[in-house]
């Protein structure tokens, strides 16, 4: 049988399978636009908070000015008590609370450091972070005018009272995500992991269902065809598919959300190439071994969450048992989005990231051989 005929079995058999072109073509541009979607606001601000002033003094009344001044606090209700304020927390008609004791004009006045209670549903973390943040910066403010003060009434001149209160300054500088966001932390090494997951289901749906076929009998050009024509044929259509989406999405995609991205082209698609076989020997191969084509989407996407874990760049590699990380290494993800990030985000080199593409080419050499032998031992 030539190549040409297995070629073209191969695509009319992918291109009319329903499931797999929603997977490798409307799921792919789908998760493009849909997942970043939670990340495109990069901070939270204007949160809804009671604010609970047991005070009721002109410095309270200044101190929450001062809260509600800041980006990250909307103060919409004043409850005469605690109690009332926790009530709308838990009815969500709020998202934190603010209480200022009694007596707080008092205290500071004789020199005692009062407490500011600030509460808030810790189950969101951004919600928590972004409110405690507000708060520490309005108190903190606060807290530097009334020091200088006293010292300004100690006599210190003013120069040296600012300096007694602040002698150093901090200047943070951020080297590789410089605005401290969301997208340009998860979404680049997501997207790996997307087009990685749907390559897999799609060949993964394919070669269980050329098994089911030829467990019922159906005879079809795969009985016919020789093992190379076959992976052959899967390489040059789901590669040319998929350097499509690899392109869309290190192009369209990362400029849409505005995504930083320094790599040399030439370079990033020489390893985006290695990545993308590496994938397709894999799916080949999990294919070959799937008796049913049912079995691929739930397999692939059970190993998605440990697969983002384990690649090292949510959870520090560090804090994870070491067979865990390297366990991670049969998935070329797990290279891919350590080169591909350093190449994208970091301006690295080439030759920075030679190990994870030998990593990638290794992967593909051997999964390639276990597909070629699997598929050579279902046509003898």
């Amino acid at each position: 049988m030539s190549f040409f005929e297995v070629f073209k079995g191969e695509a009319k058999l992918i291109f009319t399978d329903i499931a797999i072109v929603l997977t490798i073509i409307g799921g792919v541009i789908l998760y493009s636009f849909l997942y970043p979607q939670p990340y495109a606001k990069e901070s939270v601000s204007k949160l809804s908070v009671s604010a609970v002033d047991l005070d009721k003094s002109e410095l309270s009344r200044s101190l929450l000015y001062k809260l509600n001044a800041t980006p990250q606090i909307d103060i919409v209700r004043h409850d005469m008590s605690l109690r009332d304020a926790q009530k709308a927390l838990i009815e969500a008609k709020i998202k934190a609370i603010v209480v200022i004791p009694a007596h707080f004009k008092r205290d500071i006045a004789l020199g005692v450091s009062p407490s500011i209670a600030v509460g808030a549903d810790s189950s969101y973390f951004l919600i928590y972070g972004a409110v405690l943040e507000g708060a520490m910066h309005a108190v903190l403010t606060d807290a530097a005018k009334i020091k200088v003060t006293e010292l300004l009434k100690a006599q210190v001149p003013l120069a040296k009272a600012k300096d007694a209160f602040t002698p150093y300054s901090l200047n943070s500088m951020n080297l590789f995500n410089k605005d401290n966001s969301y997208v340009e932390y998860v979404v680049p090494a997501v997207f790996i992991i997307i087009l990685q997951q749907t390559l897999l289901i799609g060949l993964g749906i394919l070669g269980g269902g050329i098994n089911e076929r030829r467990k019922l009998g159906i005879e079809g050009y795969y009985d016919k065809a020789k093992p190379y024509q076959l992976i052959l044929s899967r390489v040059l259509i789901f590669g040319t598919i998929f350097f499509t989406h690899m392109l869309f999405y290190f192009g369209f995609s990362y400029e849409i959300f505005h995504i930083v991205h320094v790599a040399n082209i030439l370079e990033l698609l020489t390893f985006g190439s290695m990545f993308l076989l590496a994938v397709i020997m894999l799916g080949i191969f999990l294919g070959s071994l799937f008796s049913s084509r049912e079995i691929a989407t739930p397999l692939v996407l059970f190993s998605s969450l440990p697969l983002v874990f384990g690649a090292g760049f949510i959870w520090p590699v560090e804090a994870m048992p070491a067979f865990i990380y390297y366990l991670s290494y049969l998935s070329p993800s797990t290279p891919a989005i350590q080169g591909f990030l350093s190449l994208n985000q970091m301006g690295a080199s080439f030759s920075m990231v030679r190990e994870e593409y030998l990593i990638l080419a290794l992967q593909a050499f051997v999964y390639g051989f276990l597909a070629w032998y699997l598929n050579r031992r279902a046509v003898s």
